[in-house]
Order: C-alpha cells, then structure tokens, then sequence
C-alpha cells in the first residue's frame, strides 16, 4: 500500500498541470496510479492446444507477437505460431537450449532468436521454417564483428527496429545492449 500512495503521490507532483494519463493494462488484477498513469491488470491463461499437444508442457520460454494479431512462442526445442483463434502450429526445430527470446520482423518474413546458452542471434524463415545463425560465434564473449566473428555472453531481450534493419539485444553477462544489422549481421 505504500508503494501506492508513493505512486499516487509521484503521479500528482510529477507533472504540474497535467491530468492523470489513460488506463494502462498489466499483469496482477490491480489498480494503482504510476507516474500519472491509472493501472488496471488481469491476467487471463489461454488454453492452447497443437499437433504436439498442450502447449503449457512444452516449456516455454518466449513470446513475440507477429503484427498480424497472432504471435510466436518459442519453447525448449521449437517455434511455434499461434494463430488468433488458438491453433498452434510448428514453424521450425530449435537446438536444445534452456532459453529463447523472441522478435518478429515487421513484415511477418522471420522471426529472430536470441538463443542464450549457444550466444547467437539467429535468424528463422517463417515460410519455410529454415534456420540460420545472424550473429554470434557460438562461445561467450563480447567481441563486436560481422556474423560468427561477433560474440555474446547470454543474450535476452530483443527488439526489432521499426524499418525491420537492425536488432536491439540485451546481452546479459557483458551488460550492453547490442545492436546487429538485419542485412549483414554486423555488431
């Protein structure tokens, strides 16, 4: 409750004369006002099933949406489509890997995986599920280059430029974000 009126506090003060913002959703079916934002959360579990079987025992580890009001998620060993009306589909094998990070090229063409034990950014083909590496060497580091000659130590989190041209990722152990050209793989 402090942490609210805080919140609730910061929100009057931070912003002479502005009125409090929209309603922003998050997870946790709360409502707290945030830096002059009003709050409100619910968190719904959908119940997905795929030709491989329930989705929940597949392992996931990351989710992109695909623009188009459906998304990608990948698991232990695979991406997966999810279409808007629940049906899962295999779009390609991934190495054995305890976490993936997902983005979606804006144009709906690939999806890029940054792959956090074999440190690579790897590029999938959404049509044709065909795989290959776009950055990294496959060992940890934090050397920048072009294609096998950059490093990574566990990256995370990625994100697309708007134009689709160059990757923003979180590279976890070296405590940078790095950015990698779409075209060359340069970092």
């Amino acid at each position: 409750k402090a942490l609210a009126m805080a919140s609730r506090k910061r929100a009057r003060t931070a912003g002479e004369g502005e009125e409090e913002g929209e309603a922003v959703p998050v997870a946790g079916g709360f409502e707290a006002p945030i830096f002059g934002a009003r709050v409100v959360g619910q968190v719904t579990t959908l119940a997905l099933e795929g030709e491989d079987g329930p989705l929940a025992s597949l392992g996931t580890t990351g989710v992109a949406s695909d623009h188009a009001g459906a998304w990608y998620v990948a698991t232990k060993d695979s991406l997966l489509h999810v279409s808007a009306a629940g049906r899962v589909r295999r779009i390609a094998a991934l190495p054995a890997s305890g976490a993936f990070h997902t983005v979606a090229s804006p144009d709906r063409s690939a999806v890029f995986v940054a792959d956090w034990s074999s440190h690579e950014i790897r590029r999938v083909e959404v049509v044709t599920g065909a795989m290959a590496t776009l950055a990294g060497s496959g060992t940890s580091g934090s050397t920048d280059g072009v294609g096998d000659a950059a490093q990574f130590y566990h990256p995370c989190g990625i994100a697309i430029s708007p134009d689709g041209g160059a990757l923003f990722v979180a590279d976890h152990e070296n405590h940078k974000i790095r950015r990698v050209e779409v075209a060359t793989g340069e970092m």
